[in-house]
């Protein structure tokens, strides 16, 4: 401030303390090389899994393709050396998804939904899924004294216990039976996967410690690896999982019974607990169902797809299952730009979109399709092998009325034909 000749008499002025927005702008310049690699590794792994998955869309389709003709007229051993190619196949591809998995939940890309879920539903759902498993192994399974609602995400803890049931019964111990239980102690709950078993099938537990590395084997150390099916990491990921659901999951070793796996996790207090007794039916090995379907005497089917893909595999693939449902026409174009025209032309019933294509994306084809009055309201589904979470989440945004994955699982596939076309009285 001056006076009327320019002289200073007084100087007034404003501090800020920067210091939180300067150590803010530090930290944020720190993470972004880390935010980076994390961006880089997640789309490396899509695109990844994305090439792995197109060739074994080929070799699982055309070997579940053969096996339904090698039931009919085959040599003798025919069907189970197609048997062990399609087992390495689903092995190979469950190593795919894990490690998806793992990288999602290592990079926080992985979305968790907690609620109450209800103990004895969930193993009820669950060991059905391992009863094959189990009947090769001659191994029993067992569910009792199943108490509590748990807080959990339902699909993410039904993993977990898969996992932990499949390692209990691939192990090398080999036990007589796999038991399942859970016990409420207050405010947590306590599920319990372990062995059970007698005399030369009980050997010693396997180190705990060990349990949790990554690409470690039921029973390596003691030369168990071999008959192991399993991916290396199921373990890893439950742990990982159990961790993002808030709890702990933790292993220790039973004289002459095995390994015994514990998860702990918040009780709910929303929902009553349960109490259940269950001995698992296992079902006979080697049952097979074919690829193609049978409809219902006096009834029939009928639908016009239309399938845009440039890969000439898929494109046979696809073709085979859909004539297998009777009723069902297919038409195939190999470009975006050749897909929209057809569908102009043909009016389709349903539209199968693969996103990438040589000339345009699948996203593009969608935006096309629906710009035109011939095909704007025609179901559209993509099928495609980009099969992480965000790619499924980014077409459903996009506007495809459904996300199918590759390779493509013949019954789910069938099922879902059969259900967009069901069939009607003749």
């Amino acid at each position: 401030m001056r006076d009327e000749h320019g002289t200073a008499l007084r100087r007034v002025g404003v501090n800020w303390d920067i210091t939180d927005a300067r150590e803010a702008g530090q930290t944020h310049q720190k993470t972004l090389p880390a935010q980076r690699e994390s961006q880089a590794k997640s789309q490396f792994l899509s695109r990844m899994s994305h090439e792995l998955r197109t060739p074994l869309n080929a070799v699982l389709g055309f070997t579940q393709l053969l096996q339904a003709e090698a039931r009919h007229a085959a040599p003798d051993g025919w069907l189970d050396k197609l048997g062990h190619v399609r087992a390495a196949g689903e092995q190979l591809l469950a190593l795919i998804d894990d490690v998806l998995d793992l990288s999602s939940l290592e990079t926080g890309a992985l979305r968790l939904t907690c609620g109450p879920v209800a103990l004895a539903a969930t193993v009820a759902q669950t060991l059905p899924m391992v009863q094959a498993a189990a009947a090769k192994r001659a191994v029993r399974l067992r569910a009792r004294s199943l108490a509590g609602t748990a807080v959990a995400d339902p699909t993410r803890l039904q993993q977990v216990l898969l996992n932990l049931l499949n390692h209990a019964i691939e192990s090398g111990s080999a036990p007589d039976e796999v038991v399942v239980e859970a016990q409420d102690c207050g405010g947590r709950v306590v599920p319990r996967v372990h062995q059970r078993g007698t005399g030369p099938r009980a050997e010693p537990p396997e180190p705990p410690g060990q349990l949790f590395e990554p690409f470690g084997r039921p029973g390596a150390e003691r030369g168990g690896s071999a008959g192991s099916t399993g991916t290396g990491i199921g373990l890893t990921i439950a742990r990982a999982l159990v961790q993002g659901m808030e709890g702990t999951l933790t292993a220790f070793g039973e004289a002459g019974r095995g390994t015994v796996f514990e998860v702990t996790l918040a009780a709910s207090t929303n929902g009553p607990a349960a109490l259940v007794s269950v001995e698992a039916p296992v079902p006979a090995a080697g049952m097979a169902t074919a690829a193609g379907t049978v409809g219902r005497p006096g009834t029939q089917r009928c639908g016009q797809l239309l399938y845009i893909e440039d890969n000439e595999v898929n494109v046979l693939l696809v073709e085979a299952l859909v004539l297998s449902v009777p009723g069902l026409c297919i038409a195939c174009e190999g470009t975006g730009a050749q897909g929209v025209a057809r569908a102009g032309q043909l009016q389709p019933d349903l539209i199968l979109v693969d996103l990438q294509l040589p000339d345009f994306a699948g996203f593009e084809v969608l935006r096309w399709l629906r710009a035109q009055p011939q095909a704007a309201t025609t179901p559209c589904i993509a099928l495609s092998a980009n099969a992480m979470a965000g790619d499924i989440a980014r077409g459903l945004a996009a506007g495809f009325d459904d996300y199918w994955t590759k390779p493509i699982r013949f019954k789910p596939f069938l099922e879902a034909l059969e259900r967009r076309f069901p069939a009607r009285a003749a």
